[in-house]
């Protein structure tokens, strides 16, 4: 009986480990092998599939100094010291580790992704670099200066970087464990998903995760993004030695904030201040501020708050009568949403209402009637 239970005691123990090791949780550097998706229509789950194409630089004008965005938003860039070069396919931008870059900076804010953003970047690489360069990158402005700063980076030893940071305490960062400056092509996709609790990062390369991290991030908003540089370092310096093609940014498409709920009284008395509650739903996560009109020829504009949170506003209307409120929510990146209206109806001032009360006076008692007749006669 003992050896039995022994023996089911050291099956049961070998059995949990084979368990633990099959559910482990990746971690930065570990590879996972994931199905092998068309390279247009790169899709690491369903919910990707759902990313809009924000930018897209072919390189394959072949000359010229212009990297033209086929993508339609005419986010073009500027070529600088690049040559051209056989792509992986048709023409391609061969960085020489010194001065070339695309300049993206004219567009950095509509490039850029707030925190609760979900945002992808793709690109086809080759080098034979042992220096440290920039593949894509964004800042505000100068690193150390100010946040936010997003990257993918050519390591010196050949394997990829990708780092987001928010602030000097919040941010996300992996590294590959394999290198890549083998002189052959490597597609590599970044993938940002900020809509969730702990944002998180990934990186593939030729279609296998290479590294993932995931953490609480301080907020962020696009306009922040004041530099975007293809090839360098956004602060002049980690210049890429090698080729880049086929470079592409998606993102979950920007929508408008929901209609705004109302809440609060449809009477009130003129001069008294009169509280509402505004509440509008973004469906990006974005802050939104909201832009009222009270009715009468007064409008007001709140601060940014969070989607879904009730901010209370009072106002006082001064006259009698019927008041229309109009109000629509505005989020962070200026786009408007749907209007939403209540009206509020203003009775009759103390006046009317006291000499409405002195005429039911001197219907009861009309010996008063002839009393202030003859006072003001």
């Amino acid at each position: 009986m003992k050896d039995s239970s022994v023996r089911l005691g050291l099956i049961f123990t070998i059995f949990v480990l084979f368990i633990g090791v099959s559910i482990s949780p990746s971690i930065i550097g570990n590879v996972e092998k994931i199905a092998n998706p068309s390279i247009d229509n790169f899709s690491i789950n369903s919910y990707t599939e759902n990313f809009g194409l924000l930018a897209y630089w072919s390189f394959d004008e072949g000359s010229g100094n212009l990297a033209y965005d086929y993508s339609g938003h005419g986010y073009h860039g500027t070529i600088n010291g690049t040559s051209w070069t056989t792509g992986y396919t048709n023409y391609a931008l061969d960085f020489d580790g010194e001065t070339s870059n695309v300049n993206l900076d004219l567009y950095s804010k509509n490039l850029g992704f707030n925190k609760t953003d979900d945002y992808k970047i793709s690109a086809w690489i080759k080098s034979e670099s042992t220096e440290s360069g920039i593949i894509y990158m964004m800042s505000y402005s100068m690193p150390n200066f100010a946040f936010p700063i997003f990257y993918i980076k050519f390591s010196s030893d050949g394997t990829l970087q990708m780092k987001m940071q928010s602030s000097d305490s919040c941010g996300l960062i992996l590294n590959s464990t394999n290198s890549y400056n083998d002189g052959l092509w490597h597609y590599i996709v970044g993938i940002y998903y900020g809509n969730t609790v702990n944002p998180t990062m990934e990186l593939y390369v030729d279609n296998e995760l290479v590294g993932r991290d995931s953490d609480w991030l301080c907020p962020m908003i696009s306009i922040q993004f004041k530099k975007a540089k293809i090839g360098m370092a956004t602060y002049a310096s980690e210049f890429f030695n090698g080729i880049i093609d086929e470079v592409k940014v998606f993102k979950i498409p920007e929508e408008p904030p929901n209609a705004p709920t109302i809440t609060g009284p449809d009477s009130g008395k003129a001069g008294d201040n009169i509280e509402y509650k505004f509440n509008a739903v973004d469906p990006n996560g974005d802050q939104v501020k909201y832009i009222i009109n009270w009715g009468d020829n007064n409008t007001e504009t709140t601060a940014l708050n969070p989607s879904g949170i009730d901010v209370t506003v009072t106002h006082t209307w001064s006259e009698k009568g019927n008041y229309t409120v109009k109000v629509h929510a505005q989020d962070v990146n200026g786009l408007n949403g749907p209007e939403a209206t209540t009206t509020i109806t203003m009775p009759k001032n103390r006046v009317i209402i006291w000499n409405s009360l002195l005429m039911k006076i001197l219907e009861y008692f009309p010996f008063l009637e002839k009393i202030l007749n003859q006072y003001y006669n």
